[in-house]
């Protein structure tokens, strides 16, 4: 693998995977979407012993890169220990070698499955568990990786029956119009906000997802559920801005406003100063990652900068540049 190939396939996900592990690390949410892309799943598998899992199989040095969440759902009328895992993987870009990061984690699944097999001296019945890997995408472009493992492996004739492969399924947000998503309120606003956050009409799409559940409102975990996705278009939408927020405010009653504004006061006293240390806090990363210690002239310039749209034209330059000396004449500019 290249080293350009390296780089985009541990390219960070920024402030989205906190909102969507927040949202699908909740069992009655994900069972939703799993009912919504999967009907048949509910003849098949025990989803009121659908378990999350707590531990992530990601590095701990790629945690800030990746976004994984895994459910373990006993298969119906059978015992605890015949089970089917699903991994749910967040994506913003199209990652042509994702399917190698699945493969990784479903590797590390089965290893694990066949470990505790061992300690338990239960290997003589023991099979691999199936693992059914989702990937959720949302971003500015239509999703393009590959979806089948063999697609990123050289083809040879003769070879084909001896090749590893199998497919992903892919939920493509940017391919599903508004009035395609689910019908549940929930799951429907989720994945609204989601689409909503890379969209440049992201106001219009707020205020649609605000009427949504407004008549919800008076209940506790609808309040706190709004709460929660305005502050993650507040925090992660580059096209929202002040005067959007009032134009959302104006729709919403007295009530609402006020118990809102502790919010708005917090985004627009730090939201966008957050948002551009994060920026930063990336780049450093990216920079440190490729070509190891970033030099001070470097550091002080960055933190220098205060437009949000230059730090983001830089992130795409650290991915691109092959030294940091080339970076430094980018940023010179």
């Amino acid at each position: 693998m290249s080293k350009d190939e390296q780089q985009k396939e541990t390219k960070p996900q920024s402030l989205h995977d906190p909102f969507f592990r927040s949202a699908f690390s909740e069992p009655p949410l994900f069972r939703k979407l799993l009912i919504w892309l999967l009907p048949f799943l509910m003849e098949l598998l025990d989803l009121d012993r659908m378990e999350c899992e707590k531990d992530s199989f990601v590095d701990e040095q790629l945690k800030a890169y990746y976004s994984d969440i895994i459910y373990k759902i006993p298969l119906r009328g059978t015992d605890q220990n015949i089970v089917v895992f699903v991994l749910l993987e967040h994506k913003t870009s199209s990652d042509r070698f994702m399917m190698l990061q699945v493969l990784r984690y479903i590797v590390l699944i089965w290893l694990r499955e066949y470990k505790l097999a061992k300690d338990e001296k239960r290997l003589a019945n023991f099979m691999l568990p199936p693992v059914l890997p989702i990937i959720v995408y949302h971003g500015e472009h239509k999703f393009t990786a590959p979806v089948r493992l063999g697609k990123l492996i050289r083809p040879v004739e003769g070879f084909e029956q001896y090749m590893l492969d199998f497919e992903s399924m892919v939920l493509d947000l940017t391919q599903i119009d508004e009035t395609g998503l689910p019908e549940d309120l929930e799951l429907n606003t989720v994945l609204a906000v989601m689409q909503a956050v890379f969209r440049k009409d992201v106001a219009d799409r707020v205020l649609r997802i605000y009427r949504k559940l407004k008549p919800k409102l008076g209940d506790q975990r609808y309040y706190d559920r709004w709460v929660n996705l305005l502050r993650y278009l507040l925090t992660s939408s580059k096209y929202l801005t002040e005067k959007d927020f009032e134009e959302v405010k104006k729709q919403m009653s007295d009530t609402e406003v006020a118990t809102i504004s502790p919010l708005a006061q917090e985004w627009m006293a730090t939201g966008f100063e957050k948002g551009r240390e994060k920026m930063i806090e990336t780049l450093l990363r990216i920079l440190t990652k490729s070509f190891g210690d970033v030099p001070p002239t470097v550091r002080d310039k960055l933190h220098a900068i205060h437009d949000i749209d230059v730090l983001g034209q830089l992130t795409e330059t650290a991915w691109d540049c092959q030294s940091i000396d080339e970076f430094e004449e980018a940023l010179s500019k």
